[in-house]
């Protein structure tokens, strides 16, 4: 995503005219003219002229690649993760089945018989 450039002027009513900020406007239009600028003039509650300038970021080619580079490395990223938590569960559930076939024929709380008794 590219930020818009934006740069304010302001000018109070009361000492600037209507035609006067007009020339203000074209004379930085004509300072920044490699620039597609967008103007907005609005007056203030406080009756101040608050005059916008909306400049437009063009994008060349170099921007655009890197953009789709960054893409599809946290795609990439995303996917390795992805197939790391799926094999950390596989990992599990194996050791818990190992563990399983370890100890199933044993059979706990009972004594091992060892055939021989001996009495005291």
């Amino acid at each position: 995503m590219l930020k818009q450039k934006i740069v304010e002027n302001y000018f109070d009513a009361k000492l600037y005219t209507n035609q006067e900020i007009i020339e203000s406007v074209e004379k930085t239009k004509k300072e920044y003219a490699k620039k597609i600028i967008n103007v907005n003039i609005k007056l203030n509650e406080f009756g101040v002229f608050v005059v916008t300038y909306y400049f437009k970021v063009s994008e060349n080619i170099f921007q655009k690649i890197f953009i789709k580079i960054k893409q599809k490395r946290k795609d990439k990223q995303i996917r390795l993760l992805q197939e790391k938590n799926e094999n950390s569960e596989e990992r599990k559930k194996d050791k818990i089945e190992k563990r399983f076939e370890k100890y199933s024929g044993n059979k706990y709380g009972k004594y091992k018989s060892t055939g021989i008794y001996k009495p005291y």
